[in-house]
């Protein structure tokens, strides 16, 4: 079809492929709303039209959307301040406290240790303290959603817990972050290497293999060293 329409899909070049060409085309079907990835068939990665694939939605005004971002924002990741709105959204302080105020009733606002919080009205009830241990991916919403994470990073962790501005994958117990982990994957078998923060409470080797156990069995793979 990109032949009869004139769109060469040969190329001179390594920089000049056709399968460079492809990319590019892809990309911008992607960046323009046509297409977006569908489900992988074996290894390769497929694409599907977003009109067959996405549900329509409904149109809103800006006012609208900055009612519904907060309301969405707030009630997924509450109890969250307007800075952690603004960091999380990228939105200016200004539309971020417009958004809370047209969300209404929707939100609630509560003064904790002196900050001003938002979340709503009928928050999740909280769970008892559990000493499982939670593997977290990079760039997790635990920590990237907020601008201020020492609710669940110690200041002397935080550096640890990312590299370079970028977040690594974190250890979660009892709600707070004690290390960061990696993975690798070789003949069939997948191997987990935790590395705990230094005085880490809850941080232990029973809850670190309890963990790779249940993130080895995610990806149906053996666990090794076991």
């Amino acid at each position: 079809m990109l032949q009869e329409a004139g769109i060469a899909t040969a190329g001179g070049g390594p920089l000049d492929s056709g399968q460079t060409r492809g990319l590019h085309i892809l990309g911008h079907h992607a960046m323009t709303g046509l297409i977006c990835y569908g489900p992988h068939q074996g290894k390769q990665p497929s694409f599907v039209l977003i009109d067959e694939w996405v549900p329509k939605s409904r149109t809103l005004s800006r006012e609208e959307a900055l009612a519904e971002l907060a309301k969405r924002y707030f009630t997924s990741h509450g109890p969250a301040t307007v800075q952690d709105f603004v960091w999380w959204s990228g939105l200016t302080v200004r539309d971020a406290k417009l958004g809370i105020e047209l969300a209404g009733g929707a939100l609630v606002e509560e003064t904790i240790d002196g900050r001003d919080y938002w979340l709503a009205p009928s928050p999740v009830p909280v769970r008892k303290r559990s000493s499982a241990a939670y593997l977290l991916p990079p760039w997790d919403e635990y920590t990237v959603a907020y601008r201020d994470r020492s609710a669940v990073v110690e200041p002397e962790h935080a550096g640890p817990a990312q590299s370079g501005g970028l977040f690594r994958p974190i250890i979660v117990v009892n709600g707070r972050v004690v290390g960061t982990w990696k993975a690798s994957v070789d003949k069939g078998a997948v191997s987990v290497a935790p590395m705990p923060f230094d005085n880490a409470e809850g941080a232990n080797e029973d809850t670190f293999t309890a963990a790779a156990r249940r993130y080895a069995k995610f990806l149906s793979l053996p666990l090794t060293p076991e």
